[in-house]
């Protein structure tokens, strides 16, 4: 099964891509390395190779989808365990999960009208009581996945699913019990019969500082690495993520400190950081548009990425980089180049190169440019680049 459907996740990687470059168990087994594993598609395709996946992320609602994504989940007790959920919800006061902060609850209150906040609360008040922690993880997920959608179903937001919130109305009668349980059952066709051949462990952490996995222990990376101009995932996860004790704060902070964060470098350029922003300014229409200060931090931010990758890919192993191209302040910025210098900076060697189309579904980024433009095709490719050490 693809980790396409457990949860809506904006601009995944195509499940195709991840299987072609993942081989079969032959020999031995695979330390197969996603440092930013998002929904968890490249840890699907390991285990389901029969490899040992091991996936990082910042977002804590991705770490969430991963590990659901590695975890064998018993669709009996997950469905019974729903309906006592709901059962256990109907009949007390739950409780708040963020406490007494003040930030997050007004940030409930203008994304969710009064039934679904009261419905919300009593819910995942009853689902932490949850004793199996894979159980407790996919109900959790139950919950999101009506949150997070493209229409405004738990939340009063649309969009929320391609990190594109906006609130679209005021008063909400849809009832939670009922979208978490059709969700549950979503689920439990979705879990039964997954091909988990392979083992998989997930980690909240920063692709900038793996110091949890030992050095030169992977033997494959399939990841697509951090781009300027991405999109916000915390931007539309975070209404989920109130839900599970996570403040407005914390996730600031957070997101404050990802790569691509729009803040400048506490420390001077080092010599390779300058050598990246001097690829992004050669190539730019307009430089003046751009900030060097955040260049500067998007480029240290990939060597230190780039530099993970290299210390804990064993010699003669690969990295697999999935790089869509983007535009910044009117700027097409070539993020393929990018990837490679600071991989190459790693200690990586380019062995393949190639392009390919990506699908109009999964085009979450509008291309504000004439259609028959050669920026327009470019911004419709992603590349693919194989890396050796």
């Amino acid at each position: 099964m693809s980790a396409r459907t457990i949860h809506p996740f904006p601009a995944r990687m195509a499940p195709d891509i991840a299987l072609d470059a993942i081989p079969s168990q032959e020999d031995r087994r695979l330390v197969v390395l996603d440092p930013m594993c998002g929904s968890g598609t490249v840890l699907s395709a390991a285990l389901e190779r029969g490899h040992h996946a091991v996936g990082v992320d910042i977002d804590p609602l991705a770490v969430m989808m991963s590990t659901l994504a590695v975890t064998k989940i018993d669709t009996a007790r997950l469905s019974q365990s729903a309906s006592a959920a709901i059962a256990a919800a109907q009949a007390a006061v739950g409780i708040q999960p963020w406490g007494d902060d003040a930030e997050t609850q007004n940030f409930v209150e203008y994304w969710f009208a009064a039934m679904q906040q009261r419905q919300l609360i009593d819910l995942t008040s009853a689902i932490s009581a949850e004793e199996d922690e894979g159980i407790r993880l996919t109900l959790r997920l139950a919950v999101s996945r009506i949150i997070v959608t493209k229409s405004s179903q738990a939340s009063l937001a649309q969009d929320t699913s391609h990190s594109r919130p906006h609130r679209v109305r005021l008063e909400s009668d849809y009832d939670v019990y009922d979208g978490f349980r059709r969700s549950v059952k979503q689920l439990v066709r979705m879990l039964e019969g997954r091909p988990l051949n392979g083992t998989g462990q997930v980690h909240i952490g920063d692709a900038r500082n793996l110091e949890g996995l030992e050095d030169g222990s992977v033997d494959l990376t399939v990841t697509s690495p951090p781009y300027l101009n991405a999109l916000d995932y915390l931007r539309g996860h975070k209404l989920a993520l109130v839900w599970f004790g996570h403040t407005i704060g914390d996730l600031r902070k957070r997101r404050g400190t990802s790569i691509g964060a729009e803040r400048g470098l506490e420390e001077d350029a080092s010599d390779a950081v300058a050598a990246i922003v001097d690829v992004i300014e050669s190539e730019a229409v307009d430089p003046a548009a751009l900030r060097r200060p955040m260049l500067e931090r998007f480029a240290h931010d990939c060597i230190g990425f780039a530099g993970q990758l290299g210390a804990k890919v064993a010699p003669g192993g690969k990295a697999v980089l999935v790089v869509g191209n983007s535009t910044l302040r009117g700027n097409y910025i070539k993020n393929d180049v990018i990837a490679r210098t600071a991989m190459e900076h790693a200690g990586f060697s380019l062995s393949a190169r190639r392009e390919r189309p990506i699908p109009a579904s999964s085009r979450y980024m509008a291309i504000n440019t004439n259609a028959g433009s050669s920026l327009t095709k470019r911004m419709r490719d992603e590349v693919v680049l194989t890396m050796v050490k």
